[in-house]
């Protein structure tokens, strides 16, 4: 396999917390019942309470740079997305409060640099991406290939931090909600899972999602499978070619019917972690992959698909091969 960008290396980093379905529904947190939800899949969500998002995003960027000898003055730039400003830095019970200083001289208080300055990667530029919910790291993925393939760039190390809001419950549209943080290098020369295309497609007339919940809904399954097929156009490959698809962890019901519509006949869906961990927003797939990598069940040189959508509305596909 010749060597071109790709993924390098993975890590995540997770609240202590993880109450139960059931626990979520007698506080409060849910809109629909649990043994509904439980039907589609989930077991138990990540819920931060002493840890900040920032918190996360510093144990899972030092665990990449740990876990694989990295020298952090080797790192080229930083993409971050996730929490912004002052909401970094608060725990969730505070984060109301906290709010208030998006709007005064906190503003300025970035999580990009201050992760530059405690992770000692003095030698990266920094940009931070917002506004695309959970594809964030999809999204900071495609912009890394293109800085390695156009300047020259060797690492980049992807990291977002993103917890769902503090006073939304723990349930978007029949899905359950973690708090997560992950991180993702993406290396100039890498000879495993090679990035071999991407295709987004974004559809602003969503811009207002929470209260579109049904237009969302209509619109969900065939963009999705629309995007998919893209994504595996752009490739170069066949339907038939996809190995594993590791999904958003939205529903397995809902993966069912989108499998159903996306014809890939030979792939299979990384599921295992919807029962344990919920939807963690823009970190599902990578930390699938860790996680797949892990259990010795993605092969070298199987063909990858990753999904994902995001509010507001982005419908996000990367083709992989490991």
């Amino acid at each position: 396999m010749s060597a071109a960008p790709g993924i390098a290396a993975i890590t995540y980093a997770l609240p202590a917390a993880s109450p139960s379905v059931r626990q979520l529904a007698a506080a409060g947190a849910l809109q629909s019942e649990p043994e509904m939800l439980e039907r589609f899949g989930f077991g138990h969500v990540c819920l931060a309470v002493d840890e900040t998002p920032y918190d996360l995003a510093l144990s899972a960027a030092s665990a990449l740079l740990r876990e694989n000898d990295l020298d952090p003055l080797s790192i080229d730039a930083l993409i971050y997305g996730g929490a912004p400003g002052s909401i970094a830095f608060s725990h969730p019970r505070d984060a109301a409060d906290e709010a208030r200083g998006l709007c005064d001289v906190r503003r300025f208080q970035y999580p990009a640099t201050r992760l530059q300055f405690d992770l000692g990667i003095e030698n990266a530029s920094v940009l931070g991406l917002d506004q695309l919910a959970c594809t964030t790291i999809l999204g900071a993925v495609r912009v890394a290939r293109a800085l390695c393939i156009a300047e020259g760039l060797e690492r980049v190390l992807c990291v977002s931090s993103e917890f769902y809001p503090a006073a939304a419950g723990r349930e978007a549209i029949t899905n359950c909600t973690s708090d997560a943080a992950c991180a993702v290098l993406v290396e100039r020369n890498s000879s495993r899972n090679r990035i071999v295309a991407g295709a987004t497609v974004t559809k602003g007339y969503f811009w207002s999602a929470a209260s579109m919940r049904d237009e969302v809904m209509a619109s969900y399954f065939p963009t999705a499978a629309h995007v998919m097929r893209r994504t595996v156009a752009a490739a170069g490959w066949q339907p038939s070619d996809v190995d594993w698809v590791m999904p958003h962890n939205v529903s397995a019901t809902s993966w069912d019917i989108l499998f159903r519509i996306a014809a890939l006949p030979n792939a299979r869906l990384y599921r295992d972690n919807i029962a344990r961990i919920g939807h963690t927003l823009a970190g599902d797939n990578f930390i699938n992959l860790r996680d797949a990598a892990d259990a010795g069940v993605v092969m070298a040189g199987d063909k990858l698909l990753l999904f994902s959508y995001g509010y507001g509305a982005h419908w996000t596909g990367l083709a992989l091969e490991a």
